[in-house]
């Protein structure tokens, strides 16, 4: 197994791991349960979760990681086009006439 990639972020990690084995590249995630444990070596660093493919599909998985990260780019600036709420501050799609949290009107 090769190292793909490391995140403080367990649920991206998850993610990505989900998207590449709908494409059929073989994952395991380390550190998995050890975010919050410092390591050994450095008391000041904290453990990550890391995804690692097989070595063979490391090209092709570091490919798939490019697209689905321009994949949620995409999806994040289709979300500038939300508003947000007067009342309750919360962010509400764009064709949304009244805020989906509260009620209160655009």
């Amino acid at each position: 197994m090769r190292k793909l990639l490391e995140s403080d972020s367990l649920i991206q990690v998850n993610l990505i791991a989900s998207y590449l084995q709908s494409n059929g590249i073989t994952t395991k995630i380390l550190n998995e349960h050890q975010d919050a444990i410092r390591s050994v070596i450095s008391f000041n660093k904290p453990i990550h979760p890391e995804l690692w493919v097989h070595p063979e599909q490391f090209e092709t998985a570091a490919k798939l990681v490019g697209r689905y990260q321009h994949e949620q780019e995409l999806n994040d600036s289709l979300s500038e086009n939300e508003w947000p709420c007067k009342k309750c501050k919360e962010y509400n799609p764009e064709n949304f006439m009244s805020c989906w949290s509260c009620g209160n009107s655009k």
